[in-house]
């Protein structure tokens, strides 16, 4: 569960004093109202009858315009009480007929005000958790809580495994927190600020936690929306002590996560400037310090683009590092890494090389999800070490989610699941060799009632445009296997993700690599401006030209080897699971004889 923050928790505290306050008045009201019956009310006149022939035992006359009598009764008879609303005018002269008749006179003191006693506790407890809260903005603006303080990291670069370049370069920081005089010497400037620039889970804060650590200085972390507030200036103020608590520790890394939440455009938000402003600080703040103090700033962020232009200008964060997703043998290596820190046992069927190729385009924390969810496999399965196939089934979980148990699929569902899965294996095998088949199965998982999984040789930074080609086949490929089998009439919602696929990978081909049949080489670039609405017009149709030539490929190879195709089917009913070596057998015993294994 997690725990309110410490101003929720102050207003939880206000209100709960606010509400005993209450609570207390309104007892203390119940318990000091003498409870008296309620009388019968008697017109002024009548009272004053009364007591002129002698029938009033007594008179109390209450501060509230209102007159409490007690008339005699006969023998053996209790006294009646009665009330009478009086006006203000009217008690000078009941004063005087009341001592005439020698009547009993009691006057009631003023009773207390108590809804202004209840209105004064509510407002000495609104204003003390007023103060309270402002007294903590205030410690707040001056640096007294943001930005994590830590005398120095534990961390080194050992500790981070991949992106050697981005580590390179972050080296050469290092070397000058620790001597840099020797910089100076020459007049060489160490940049002030450095921009780690990456996807989500690539390692950015891990980076900056072990670059201050192999310097052995002091870290300070804090993320953009720190530096937010409620208040005009709180923005500016924080900003102003995380540098002031900096410049105090002496050589010291100042890492701000998400720093586009406020280094952003200035302008970007009309009518509420205070992001503008505390940007403006930090900019200050930028220019404000030697390049000599021994302190060095990082920002972090997945989303450069949006940065303010000044920010970035030399003398600011004039060094980008880019921290990209790590390449199969980074992967390789984090995976090790995980597995020495953690003192995960690995069974000897584990092969770290070929499951960093199974995790193409995954970032460092889904690895290390990955091995986390590996070792909770081995030990609900009680097993001394972790094998390849908890590996297997840590792999679906993080890329797919994990496989639905209790989901009830129809015989009919089921086989056109088959059918479409094995329509996805033999295009991707035959169409798409660079990317071997792993395994296809049609156990459901996440949102996908099953998958066919392609193993990549090797990383690739080109595609050709065989290779786009063999993708949108193979992305077809299980729209396809239904019309051959069941007909265009019964082709299903199935194949909506791989249309979207396809359609993305076609648009990419003709909009940004030239690859048009009409449209030509002209490219679309939103930075050099529109195209004409004819160049629009024809791109369009070139996207659509090469879907609809691939989809009638596709169908007309599966026509072909529908035996193959139905027989690979029959086995997933079968199995559920198989291996890409037992799908190409099967394939190739039914006469798909254009298929062929990459190894």
């Amino acid at each position: 569960m997690n725990r309110p923050s410490s101003r929720n928790r102050l207003w939880i505290l206000g209100i709960a004093l606010g509400t005993v306050v209450v609570a207390a008045s309104v007892a203390y009201s119940t318990l000091s109202t003498p409870r008296l019956s309620q009388p019968r009310t008697l017109a002024y006149s009548d009272l004053v009858g009364a007591m002129q022939a002698g029938k009033v035992d007594s008179v109390r006359i209450r501060p509230a315009e209102e007159i409490r009598a007690w008339l005699k009764g006969g023998p053996g008879e209790a006294s009646d009480q009665v009330r009478v609303i009086y006006s203000s005018r009217e008690v000078s002269g009941f004063l005087v007929a009341a001592q005439a008749s020698g009547v009993a006179l009691s006057f009631e003191p003023e009773p207390r005000d108590l809804g202004a006693l209840v209105g004064l506790g509510v407002s000495i407890v609104l204003i003390a958790a007023a103060v309270i809260i402002l007294r903590r903005q205030l410690t707040i603006g001056s640096g007294g809580s943001v930005g994590t303080s830590r005398k120095s990291s534990n961390l080194t670069f050992q500790n981070v495994a991949g992106n050697s370049d981005a580590l390179g370069d972050l080296q050469e920081i290092v070397g000058f927190l620790k001597e840099p005089e020797r910089f100076a010497v020459l007049g060489a400037r160490i940049p002030k600020g450095v921009l780690l620039e990456g996807p989500p889970g690539t390692g950015k804060t891990l980076m900056a936690r072990a670059l201050a650590g192999e310097a052995g200085v002091a870290f300070f972390a804090a993320s953009g929306s720190e530096f937010t507030g409620t208040f005009v200036g709180q923005g500016v103020t924080r900003v102003k002590g995380l540098f002031k608590k900096a410049r105090k520790a002496g050589k010291a890394v100042i890492f701000i996560d998400e720093i586009d939440t406020i280094g952003g455009r200035r302008g970007r938000q009309q009518g509420h400037n205070e992001d503008d402003r505390t940007l403006n600080q930090l900019l200050v703040e930028l220019d404000g310090f030697d390049p000599s103090s021994g302190i060095v700033v990082l920002g972090a962020t997945n989303r450069a683009g949006d940065l303010d232009p000044a920010l970035l200008r030399k003398g600011r964060f004039d060094r980008a590092v880019s921290v990209a997703l790590p390449t199969v043998t980074e992967r390789e290596a984090i995976l090790l890494l995980h597995i020495k820190e953690r003192e995960v046992p690995l069974a000897a069927d584990v092969d770290l090389l070929r499951l960093s190729r199974l995790m193409t385009g995954t970032s460092g924390a889904e690895l290390a999800g990955l091995i986390n969810e590996a070792a909770i496999l081995a030990v609900r399965g009680r097993e001394p070490k972790v094998t390849w196939a908890h590996l297997e089934e840590a792999r679906d979980r993080v890329l797919l989610g994990r496989a639905r148990g209790g989901l009830v699929v129809s015989d009919t569902e089921r086989r056109l699941v088959a059918l479409h899965e094995a329509g996805h294996a033999i295009a991707g095998v035959a169409f798409c060799s660079a990317d071997p088949l792993h395994k296809v199965t049609i156990q459901p998982r996440g949102q996908a009632m099953g998958v066919a999984f392609f193993q990549p040789d090797h990383e690739n930074h080109i595609a050709s445009r065989d290779y786009l080609e063999g993708q949108i086949l193979k992305g077809l490929g299980g729209r396809a296997a239904e019309e051959v089998i069941f007909g265009a009439s019964k082709v299903t919602s199935g194949a909506a993700s791989d249309l979207q696929h396809t359609t993305r990978i076609a648009k990419h081909m003709v909009y940004r690599l030239g690859m048009g049949e009409s449209a030509g080489l002209i490219a679309y670039d939103p930075d050099s401006g529109p195209v004409s609405a004819e160049t629009h017009a024809r791109m369009d149709a070139d996207v659509r030209a090469l879907l609809e030539s691939s989809y009638a490929t596709i169908t007309a190879f599966l026509r072909q080897h529908r035996p193959a195709l139905e027989a690979l089917a029959d086995a997933l009913l079968e199995l559920e699971t198989l291996t890409g070596e037992e799908a190409i057998a099967i394939m190739e015993a039914a006469g798909c004889r254009r298929i062929t294994l990459v190894a």
